[in-house]
């Protein structure tokens, strides 16, 4: 499974909507209603779907599951990198 499929799945998981109805370009924000705690909820999901620290401050600017997407590239290119 790639990543954006990742993503699109706990995305779903943690907003309650089918997968099948989510699509890269859609808003969070359009797929269901956000708060702080819906955010950390999708945080914590990431974080364990992905084993990467995503940084509150990347989360909230990510508007789309695209976004999201390229966040966890970030996120994952950063660990590659420290890890070096």
């Amino acid at each position: 499974m790639n990543t954006l499929a990742r993503v699109t799945k706990v995305v779903a998981e943690i907003l309650r909507v089918p997968e099948a109805e989510l699509s890269p370009s859609m808003r969070i924000e359009d797929i269901a209603e956000t708060d702080s705690l819906t955010l950390a909820e999708l945080a914590t999901a990431l974080d364990a779907e992905f084993n990467v620290r995503v940084p509150s401050d990347g989360l909230a600017d990510a508007r789309s599951v695209a976004d999201l997407e390229a966040l966890i590239r970030r996120c994952l290119e950063e660990d590659r990198a420290g890890a070096e």
